[in-house]
Order: C-alpha cells, then sequence, then structure tokens
C-alpha cells in the first residue's frame, strides 16, 4: 500500500471514476474516496456517468458528481473490472484500479486488487486508514459504510468477519447505522413497488425448483414511470425462494441491450464464471453481464449456462 500511497501524493487533479448505473458500492467508493482527497489537499473530481440514484442522495458530497469526464492528472477507477464498464472512452493519462471483484483488467503496478473484501469500499476503508487514519471523518466513513451495507445486502451476501469489523470500526467513527438503514430501506418511491408489481408476474422457477428468474420489460418502465434506479435489488425477490440456488434478473436497458444480475446461495455455482461468458463478471455468489438479441433467445442463452454450471 506504500507504494501506492506515495504514488497518488505526486498527483494533484485526481478523477476518482466508477461503473454506468452505480450502486451503493461504486456511489460509496467514489465520494469516501473524493472526499478524502479533498482533505489531504487533493483536487478530487468524481465521476459517475449515470449520475447517483435518488436514494442516495443524502451523502456528503453528491452534489459534486460529475457525469462527463474531467482532464485529470491520475484516473482513480474503482469498483469496476475495467475501465470500459465506466462509459467513457479511455483516459488520456494513467489509471489506478481499485476493486474486488475476482474478475478483471489490471492498470498499473500501484492497483488495489482484493477479492476477498466483501466491498469495494472496504478495500478503500483499509488503503485510507493506512494513509492517513486522522483523516476519516464523517464525509468519508459514511459513503465508505453504505457501500459496505449495500453490497453485502445487509450483511447477506458475504461470508466471514471483515464485513462485520469493518462495519464496527465505520460505526465507531460516527456512523449511524439505524439512520442510514433507514434512509436506504425504509425510503422507497411508490414507483419501485409499481415496478416490483409488474416485474413478479414473470417470475419463473425451473430446473426442477433449483433456478428462478424474472424479467423486467421496458413496457413496464413505461407504464408506472419509473426509472433503472427503481429496480435495484429485484433479483433478490428469485433468490428468496426456498429451494432456490440460482437466481436471474434480465432487465431491459434504454442502450439497447438486457441488463442480467446473477445470484447464487450456498452450494449453487459460480455466477461470476457464468457471467464471464456474456462478457460480464463479478463475484462468487453475485455477478453481472449486458447480453444483446430478443427477450426470448437471450434468457434462453443464460439457462443454457446455468445448466451447464448446475450438472457439468
Amino acid at each position: 500500500m506504500k507504494g501506492t500511497v506515495e504514488f497518488i501524493k505526486d498527483f494533484k487533479r485526481i478523477a476518482i471514476v466508477s461503473h454506468i448505473r452505480p450502486d451503493g458500492d461504486a456511489v460509496g467508493s467514489v465520494l469516501g474516496f473524493a472526499n478524502f482527497l479533498k482533505r489531504k489537499g487533493k483536487e478530487p473530481f468524481p465521476v459517475l456517468k449515470h449520475g447517483v440514484p435518488s436514494v442516495f442522495s443524502f451523502l456528503p458530497g453528491v452534489n459534486e458528481i460529475l457525469t462527463d469526464l474531467p482532464e485529470a492528472d491520475l484516473y482513480i477507477l474503482v469498483d469496476a473490472s475495467e475501465w470500459e464498464r465506466t462509459g467513457f472512452p479511455d483516459p488520456d493519462g494513467p489509471v489506478v484500479r481499485f476493486d474486488h471483484h475476482i474478475t478483471g483488467d489490471r492498470y498499473s503496478e500501484h492497483d488495489l486488487l482484493d477479492p476477498e473484501a466483501p466491498s469495494a469500499t472496504s478495500l478503500l476503508l483499509r488503503f485510507l486508514k493506512f494513509w492517513d487514519e486522522k483523516a476519516l471523518h464523517e464525509d468519508v466513513v459514511l459513503p465508505l459504510y453504505v457501500g459496505l451495507l449495500t453490497d453485502t445486502g445487509g450483511f447477506k451476501n458475504r461470508e466471514g468477519t471483515r464485513a462485520f469489523e469493518d462495519a464496527l470500526y465505520l460505526v465507531k467513527r460516527g456512523v449511524n447505522p439505524r439512520k442510514v438503514a433507514e434512509l436506504i430501506f425504509r425510503e422507497k418511491p411508490i414507483e419501485m413497488y409499481r415496478l416490483l408489481s409488474l416485474a413478479l408476474k414473470t417470475l419463473r422457477v425451473v430446473e426442477d425448483g433449483r433456478v428462478a428468474y424474472m424479467v423486467v420489460r421496458k413496457e413496464f418502465f413505461e407504464e408506472v414511470g419509473a426509472s433503472r434506479e427503481h429496480s435495484e435489488g429485484f433479483v433478490e425477490y428469485p433468490l428468496s425462494l426456498r429451494g432456490v440456488i440460482v437466481a436471474m434478473k434480465v432487465e431491459w436497458d434504454p442502450e439497447g441491450y438486457w441488463k442480467v444480475g446473477l445470484r447464487s446461495k450456498d452450494g449453487g455455482p459460480n455466477v461470476a464464471a457464468i457471467a464471464e461468458k456474456f462478457g460480464g463478471g463479478g463475484h462468487y455468489f453475485s455477478a453481472g453481464c449486458r447480453v444483446f438479441g430478443e427477450e426470448k433467445e437471450v434468457i434462453e442463452a443464460l439457462l443454457s449456462e446455468i445448466r451447464k454450471a448446475l450438472y457439468g
């Protein structure tokens, strides 16, 4: 870590960038890192091409998020397996990647990659503590906690004690876990439930009850006036069915592809390996990809790979 700290110290204008359609881990990583760098006298640019979902609007620094990539001396890629996932062309400058996905590219000798980290913000927490623990003020620890909470599915999706150790540390630094939980889990817009009611009608269980999936179609968004952020977390519904060990959400995207979320339980296959077949990636129990084609063909192609993973 020391070499990475010394490397970053040499740059003034630093862009912190994550993937399109950002989740809590992407938003928390970008804001936590940017707020930390500001305290270290740098000029950080937090960047998310699709902006920030409204559920995270309470985070400090959210109004400073850029949706266009600025010119910078250094580009830090967080919570993304490759630069392409940012939605921006390759930057004209050095790139350093901080990530916890088991798939992806390397960009420099200073990359920090830890597939054992429960979230990208967990990895960043270790790094920022090493750099300067005194700079971990509320504007830094709150985004880091949100990333940890959401990417572990409320501490359901990762093994081991590290997530709880990190959470305890962040709470001791000033995070109010009850307040954060209420803001994220108990402040849902009505459009989310209207969209969910339509998506649940597509719920199907196959492979003798071991696999379940649901579809979120273009007309669903149009009918209820919902946006893409309102479908976040829908994959948990097929996953929650008794007996299911692999779940999938197939969702229409306005850019012309189907956004696929894959999840598995203990005893299930490595869904990151399945996602890689379609150019995606992720974690053993949580992964995603983008697939072009007609709905029926896309679902059958995905189910074919799931069957291979299940039965060999």
